[in-house]
């Protein structure tokens, strides 16, 4: 495991879930309070649907002296409704979707040392062709070899 600020991967990996998980509680506060407008969608990281939400509010009431903002505040309000009984599934959802991608991002990778050691001792066995560990160990750290001198005319030249 990598070490970075002294702390683990690991430790790293659960820092960064605590800080960024959803919190039910909070979730059905804000559905209490701007359910109606989404609120709850947004703080759980469903923007469009949020945006959506806001917007057939927002028409719904602009347009409700004239009676028919009762049809978008309608479906608001059923689709607020629905969000109750669904917004401890959408947390667990968001928390499982965050912990999956802080594990994928936390997969050590072995050092290019370690890998290109590994190359050297299957050249060394005769696995693999000196030109084929020279590939490797390019592609690795970027040189086949030390790096070339100039001509002592170039560096005459240059000066």
């Amino acid at each position: 495991m990598t070490h970075t600020g002294g702390l683990s991967a690991d430790a790293q990996g659960l820092m960064t879930f605590e800080a960024n998980k959803k919190s039910a509680g909070t979730a059905y506060l804000l559905w209490s309070f701007t359910g109606g407008f989404g609120g709850h969608r947004f703080y759980l990281g469903q923007t469009q649907s949020a945006v959506v939400m806001l917007i057939l509010a927002l028409i719904g009431w602009a347009t409700v002296i004239v009676v028919i903002g009762l049809i978008p505040l309608a479906i608001v309000g059923i689709w607020a409704l629905i969000d109750l009984f669904s917004i401890g599934k959408m947390v667990e959802a968001h928390n499982t979707a965050l912990m999956t991608r802080i594990n994928a991002s936390a997969r050590p990778t072995a050092a290019p040392a370690d890998e290109l050691a590994k190359f050297a001792a299957l050249r060394d066995q005769g696995a693999i062709s000196d030109e084929e560990y020279q590939e490797q160990k390019t592609r690795l750290i970027g040189s086949s070899g030390p790096a070339p001198v100039p001509a002592p005319s170039a560096v005459s030249a240059s000066i």
